[in-house]
Order: structure tokens, then sequence, then C-alpha cells
């Protein structure tokens, strides 16, 4: 997914969830040869920005499968709630994404 279409796309999805504040961090990951990295991200958006060949993104909004895969792929850019990515391959492979972080007015965050 482009940056920019990224960045428009979270603004949307953020108004369409709901809240008004929301703030956006870069992440990279960098994962070992048949490494798996597995974390919660409630009340998060996770938009993959770039994704090596090999690895694999499952959350419980869909699937991202940038491996051989028979029949029809539907890869989603957008994950949340729990997020695992697994590396297929024996060397380390890099995947980037843009978190978006909703806020609310409890949080105890900065509006």
């Amino acid at each position: 997914m482009d940056e920019g279409f990224a960045l428009q796309y979270a603004d949307r999805r953020v108004k369409e969830r709901g809240f008004k504040n929301y703030r956006v961090v870069y992440r990279e990951f960098v994962l070992p040869g048949d490494g798996t990295l597995s974390f919660q991200a409630h009340n998060e958006i996770w938009l993959v920005l770039h994704i090596d060949w090999g690895l694999i993104v499952k959350s419980d909004y869909g699937r991202y499968d940038h491996w051989y895969t028979q029949g029809i792929t539907e890869n989603s850019h957008e994950h949340g709630d729990k997020i695992q990515i697994l590396n297929t391959l024996k060397e380390q492979r890099k995947i980037r994404f843009l978190q978006v972080i909703l806020k609310t007015n409890d949080d105890g965050g900065k509006k």
C-alpha cells in the first residue's frame, strides 16, 4: 500500500469507526528465518506499507499472504486486534506498517 494512500485511508477508517483523534506511528519489524511475531492491537489499525517475500500476516481482519498460494487470495492490507506475522523462509525478512492508534477521551493521552 502506498504511504500517501495509507494516510488518507487511515483518516477515513478512524472516522468510520466513530473516533475523532488518532496517532500515527511507523513500525518496521525484522523477523529471523522461520520466525514468528504475535501481538495484540486493540483500538489500533495496522496498515501494511511493505512486506518482503515469504511473510504471512494474519489477524482478526484477514490475511496478507506474500507467498505461493493456490487459488484465489484476497490480501488484506488492514489488520488489527490479534496480529501474527510468520516468516516462511530461512532468511530474515522485514515488514513495515503504518500503525494508527485510536484515541478516546478517557485513555489518559493527549488530545
